[in-house]
């Protein structure tokens, strides 16, 4: 009897883990299946590298096709040399980014620049984008998406004091598809200078490894220099250039190689049954030069 209720009551036991099992098991599965750790898988599983070169336009010294083409020529390289390594890059968002800057403007140095142009600039003045502009460049593959592309945006000082400068830098971001804000590049600290249109800053970009071909929006978060926050921000929102661009990484488009077939016609008949007379002939004749020897 004593037997029989240990029994029993292991077999409890072991039904009651299974069910927790079980249970732990769904709860895993729905959460997994979640729209919020979807997106967070998303991020963390594609490694990723981008190159990029950031000039200020200058329209007195336009830059030359054959220019052009050797910048979108060292990226490739770079991306070549990237994807040999298989270094790994942890992607960041755009709320990891403003936070990163947000910390930054309130370090002692940023504080001081910060006081500084406001002693040289007493008087208002506001940030915005006059527009934003995108090109592409290079499908290797011919299927419609491009690994190397530029984003050429203007950016504004408004004031009623004439010509009012401020040093300024840029995020820049992409989207897969309605995805998260991913950040791809920080440019350098440049000036703005009022509303003028020498000031056109280009960013060209080689995308290395771990995008999809998709169709990606691009957004700007313009900075001035000590202050925390963006001061302007332009996107697919605001411009069509910014929107839907066609890309992919370079470890996905591959070099098309054309093959050519060449095709052989073989015929029957009488050719060919002398053909196989005269090979059955010479292995004869060879096996009895054997024999003799």
């Amino acid at each position: 009897m004593k037997h029989n209720t240990a029994k029993t009551a292991n077999l409890s036991t072991i039904n009651t883990q299974l069910k927790w099992g079980v249970s732990l098991c769904v709860a895993s599965a729905l959460w997994l299946s979640s729209p919020t750790v979807q997106g967070a898988e998303r991020i963390s599983e594609q490694a990723f590298g981008t190159y990029s070169q950031a000039r200020v336009i200058n329209p007195q010294t336009p830059e030359t096709e054959a220019d052009k083409q050797a910048r979108v020529s060292a990226l490739h390289e770079q991306a070549k040399l990237q994807s040999n390594v298989a270094t790994l890059n942890k992607k960041v968002t755009r709320e990891q980014v403003m936070a990163k800057n947000k910390k930054a403007a309130a370090t002692t140095e940023n504080q001081q620049q910060r006081a500084l142009a406001q002693q040289n600039q007493v008087v208002y003045y506001d940030f915005s984008f006059y527009g934003a502009d995108s090109s592409l460049f290079d499908d290797y593959d011919y299927d419609g998406f491009y690994q190397t592309f530029s984003v050429t945006f203007d950016a504004d000082i408004t004031s009623s004091a004439g010509d009012i400068q401020a040093d300024v830098f840029a995020e820049l971001y992409l989207s897969q598809d309605g995805g998260p804000w991913l950040h791809y590049y920080s440019t350098d600290v440049f000036t703005l200078h009022a509303d003028s249109s020498n000031d056109d800053y280009e960013v060209l970009t080689t995308l290395a490894s771990g995008y999809q071909a998709d169709h990606y929006d691009v957004l700007i978060d313009l900075y001035e220099l000590g202050y925390a926050d963006p001061v302007a921000t332009i996107s697919s929102d605001e411009s069509n250039a910014l929107y839907a661009l066609p890309l992919e990484s370079s470890d996905r488009d591959a070099v098309y190689v054309e093959e050519i077939y060449i095709e052989t016609e073989h015929s029957g008949g009488a050719l060919s049954w002398l053909s196989i007379g005269l090979l059955a002939g010479v292995i004869g004749f060879r096996r009895r030069l054997i024999n003799k020897k």
